[in-house]
């Protein structure tokens, strides 16, 4: 667990270029976020995936805070190898001409590669590799998956510091062949949560509203929920569901719940500004993070950014046993860890709707501990031990 933060900010009088591939919001936004505020100059580089609505690569530079320089590239289609391609090469394109010496921090195994690559050149002279996710099965394809694998062992050996979200990581990787000789060089360096004015919202005292926050794909178990919403409505009559995100399986989640009568099933889709999620997060009395247990899910390798976003709402979880960080969750009394069944989601809801007294302990216990893993408190304590 990450202690408590240091009273005055943290600075570092060195040059930072952060690089990764981007979706929505996440840890590269946050810790670019970090260091502008505490470095003399910060290059932040985003890849989008192919599935992104802006698919135009970005580059950012920030000195003293002060953004300076803001660049895009042209909008990409075509095969992700190609994407993953124009992707280093736009890296290299945007770095050469201003790297000097910088601490090169790669969120993800292709581009911590690509930070070792321009270290050869003598343009980084400190590599962090942040990896966000692990997946042993990360392609259906054979030897994509060896690429994979390969790209991220080659990541570990040759970078300064691994950030992992997760402790499983290192157990999983050491079960694939990379060797125990690297475990000194890898930390735990989880989510962090945004405490704000949300901790201020009052939840109705006899609120009936349950919330899901995240991208709808498969594997996020937001069909489970649907079915459990079912079940729940037949001792909750009131109870009203806010989903928020959007996705490839929105519409088909869309249709599920119509076909099931959950009239009182609201779907936001994507929601682009943090304040507006944080405020839709603010109406809801609990939370649920109803990852799906099966052996392919990539949330049992991470810390998955959901279940800090509820804790930081003062949300009591509804969570799977999934994620390393469930664990905690029932330790610290934040929520409820169930089994991946409708059933044992439904119970839980309905326990947590109809008894007041337990989600206000949940609440006050929520707030405790999303305190102790604020985003500051968080890379302060990694970068202690990287520079």
């Amino acid at each position: 667990m990450i202690g408590h933060g240091i009273s005055m900010p943290v600075t570092y009088d060195r040059q930072f270029i952060v690089v990764s591939h981007i979706y929505t919001t996440g840890p590269a936004f946050q810790l670019t976020d970090y260091l502008r505020q505490r470095a003399r100059e910060v290059i932040f580089i985003g890849h989008p995936f192919s599935y992104a609505t802006d698919t135009r690569s970005f580059l950012r530079i920030y000195r003293q805070g002060v953004l300076v320089e803001e660049r895009k590239f042209w909008r990409w289609r075509g095969p992700d190898l190609f994407f993953y391609l124009k992707d280093v090469l736009l890296t290299f394109w945007w770095v050469m001409p201003r790297a000097h010496q910088a601490v090169f921090v790669g969120i993800d195994n292709l581009n911590a590669c690509t930070g070792y690559l321009l270290q050869r050149l003598v343009l980084v002279q400190t590599l962090i590799f942040y990896t966000i996710d692990y997946i042993p099965q990360r392609f259906a394809n054979f030897w994509l998956n060896r690429v994979y694998h390969w790209l991220d062992r080659t990541a570990i050996k040759k970078s300064h510091r691994v950030w992992n979200l997760s402790p499983v990581m290192v157990d999983e990787r050491e079960k694939r062949g990379v060797a125990i000789q690297y475990r000194t060089k890898q930390i735990t360096v989880p989510i962090g949560t945004v405490m704000g004015d949300i901790n201020n919202v009052k939840v109705e005292k006899n609120s009936h509203t349950v919330v899901f926050l995240g991208h709808l794909r498969p594997g996020q178990g937001v069909d489970r929920l649907l079915e459990a919403i079912k079940l729940v409505e037949k001792v909750v009559p009131s109870v009203r569901t806010i989903i928020i995100g959007g996705g490839s399986a929105e519409e088909s989640l869309r249709t599920m719940a119509e076909t099931l009568g959950l009239s009182q099933v609201h779907f936001t889709g994507l929601v682009e500004q943090f304040s507006e999620v944080l405020r839709l997060l603010g109406q809801a009395s609990i939370a649920v993070a109803p990852y799906v247990d099966d052996e392919s899910t990539y949330t049992r390798f991470t810390d998955p950014g959901k279940p800090k976003d509820y804790l930081a709402c003062g949300l009591p979880v509804v969570i799977t046993r999934v994620p390393h960080v469930a664990q905690e969750i029932a330790d610290r009394r934040c929520g409820l860890v169930v089994d991946d069944t409708p059933e044992a989601l439904a119970d839980a809801i309905i326990r947590l709707l109809s008894d007041n007294q337990l989600r206000q302990e949940f609440r006050t216990n929520a707030l405790r501990m999303a305190a102790d893993y604020t985003w500051d408190q968080v890379f302060d304590e990694a970068f202690s031990w990287t520079l």
